[in-house]
């Protein structure tokens, strides 16, 4: 039962990681399309942790009393709403705010996570089972790194969106419904 919750977290992570690689390799080009340069990426990028980080401590105590698998639900699922905002974003403004419902999102899912992660590991052999679950989201984004790139070209860059925003979702929906912790 435990290793199964395991490979299940692998694979939330898997989805995830495709949903971040897709974006990532692409997020400066669609964040010069909005805002006309991208001087100003920095300042996004950089008020997104911000957020990030001061969250974090408040929603770790939330994840405590509510349940990590239900966090993990709603942080995902916060994400993936942000992410399929993205097509929807016409400047600037709207892109801040985008990527603050990103922040609250985050803030909640990798928490959660890390928590589920934390207690599904066998104390005897939580290095290697970290390991096994770090290497799907590394296989992951490089998979979807790459494929991304192949995809804007056939479909565009509202398509990464849907797709990411869906892998997100799926990914949270999983958990949810798979771990009850």
């Amino acid at each position: 039962m435990r290793r199964r919750r395991i490979v299940v977290l692998g694979i939330a992570q898997a989805l995830i990681a495709l949903s971040t690689g897709m974006i990532g390799p692409v997020y400066a080009l669609y964040f010069e399309r909005i805002a006309g340069e991208i001087s100003l990426v920095p300042f996004v990028i950089g008020l997104y942790w911000i957020i990030v980080g001061v969250l974090e401590i408040l929603f770790g105590s939330i994840i405590d009393k509510i349940g990590k698998s239900r966090s993990f639900l709603i942080g995902g699922l916060t994400v993936s709403l942000g992410i399929l905002l993205y097509p929807f974003v016409t400047d600037i403004y709207t892109l801040i705010c985008v990527e603050v419902i990103n922040a609250i999102g985050y803030s909640l899912q990798v928490p959660a996570f890390i928590s589920l992660l934390a207690e599904l590991t066998s104390r005897e052999k939580r290095g290697k089972e970290v390991g096994l679950v770090d290497s799907f989201w590394n296989i992951g984004y490089g998979i979807s790194a790459v494929a991304s790139s192949i995809l804007i070209s056939f479909f565009g860059l509202s398509f990464i969106f849907v797709l990411a925003g869906l892998f997100n979702g799926i990914s949270s929906v999983i958990v949810g419904r798979k771990i009850n912790l």
